[in-house]
């Protein structure tokens, strides 16, 4: 496929970026790779090079909620950076506590594990969508009951639990980025306190053995975590394996069809067109990090104590990496995205990730001969996260 053939970006319109949280980051990409933000005291990278570097340089810490701030959170009330709960959360601590942290909960996506679950993700996958002869809604009835019945399941958590992750994702996601916020604040901390009751009580009878919280009861009992640390881990992935997958499935539908890409993902090699997606339209637009001692990149200095965003998604159409990088290209070889990070600090869901992008994309592209919109699709802002609500498309014979 040429670059004239292939389908466009699908949020771009003469290079006026509609309204939408991936084009609403595409405009750094005309300014430097690498530049300091007078407003908010923060670096910006969005080069490819400069944020794969920067995402496994040894003197940048991923503990910023207890070492980063921004111009915002100096105007607030003064309180600490996030929450007790989410500074325990290993993937915003350093080694070797982080991980130590993650190694704990590694067996729940060993490879070997991730291939056994294919086929019950295809049967839920199926269970879920044998009802709608006609067409569905991506998210309601697929993307958000798919992510969240796999994750309680792999946690051991009972089933009757995972309608209310939908509820809890988007206050947890607001706290990470606008703590500022004391409604923020307080929406978040509770959504994190249901969690731990629904732990809690969940560790009061017997767990599946192998399951996440058996991982970590098992941890706890030999003296490795503290029992904050059961409820911090779990919540962790609860978020990370709900908001994230949940989000990208349909995220990465209604890219394919906004681009009129959707007879390749039928067509297409299941992972290369998962990967395509994936860096087309990232699910996590931006990760932060701290500098715990000066730090040179692209002729700048970043000195001790700096907070560092870096910006994923932008990094994922860059265009001196990426050719044509706007184009949704089902054919494309990529040798690496950034989506799930690098180094480190490496997603550990990512092969689960997939694994449910895949299934569900397979089924929907088997299902119907072509898939198109019915409407707009449904967005609401939540305290500025953009939370994709409804993607309802209905099923044609071609």
């Amino acid at each position: 496929m040429t670059a004239s053939q292939a389908p466009r970006c699908p949020y771009r319109d003469d290079d006026r970026p509609a309204a939408d949280p991936c084009a609403d980051y595409l405009p750094l990409r005309g300014a430097e790779p690498v530049r300091w933000d007078e407003d908010l005291e923060v670096w910006i990278v969005s080069g490819f090079r400069e944020t794969t570097a920067l995402l496994r340089h040894p003197a940048l810490s991923a503990a910023w909620p207890q070492r980063g701030t921004t111009t915002l959170h100096q105007a607030a009330d003064g309180e600490g950076r996030a929450s007790e709960v989410v500074r325990r959360w290993f993937m915003f601590n350093d080694d070797p506590e982080h991980a130590a942290a993650r190694r704990i909960v590694a067996p729940l996506f060993a490879a070997d594990r991730i291939a056994a679950m294919r086929p019950a993700v295809e049967k839920l996958v199926d269970e879920l969508m044998a009802g709608h002869t006609g067409g569905l809604d991506v998210m309601a009835d697929l993307a958000v009951p798919l992510s969240s019945r796999v994750i309680c399941q792999l946690l051991g958590l009972p089933e009757e639990v995972a309608p209310r992750l939908h509820d809890w994702a988007p206050d947890i996601a607001a706290l990470l980025i606008a703590d500022y916020l004391p409604e923020v604040r307080s929406r978040g901390h509770r959504a994190l306190q249901e969690i731990a009751e629904v732990v809690d009580e969940a560790l009061r009878s017997e767990v599946p053995a192998g399951s996440g919280l058996w991982l970590l009861r098992n941890a706890h009992r030999e003296g490795v975590i503290e029992a904050a640390d059961i409820r911090a881990t779990a919540s962790l992935l609860i978020y990370a394996g709900f908001e994230t997958t949940s989000t990208f499935i349909g995220k990465a539908v209604r890219a394919a069809l906004h681009a009129g890409a959707w007879a390749g993902v039928r067509t297409g090699e299941p992972a290369a067109v998962v990967d395509e997606l994936l860096r087309f339209d990232t699910s996590v637009q931006q990760v932060a990090r701290v500098a715990t001692a000066p730090v040179e990149v692209a002729g700048h200095r970043i000195a001790q104590g700096d907070l560092v965003l870096l910006m994923l998604g932008v990094a994922n159409r860059d265009p001196v990496v990426f050719a044509d990088p706007d184009v949704l290209d089902h054919g494309r070889e990529i040798r690496r995205h950034l989506t799930f990070g690098f180094g480190a600090h490496y997603c550990l869901g990512a092969a689960l990730a997939r694994l449910e992008a895949e299934v569900a994309l397979e089924r929907l592209g088997s299902r119907w001969a072509g898939i198109v919109p019915e409407g707009q699709p449904v967005t609401r802002q939540h305290f500025g996260i953009t939370v994709l609500e409804h993607l309802s498309v209905r099923g044609t014979a071609s």
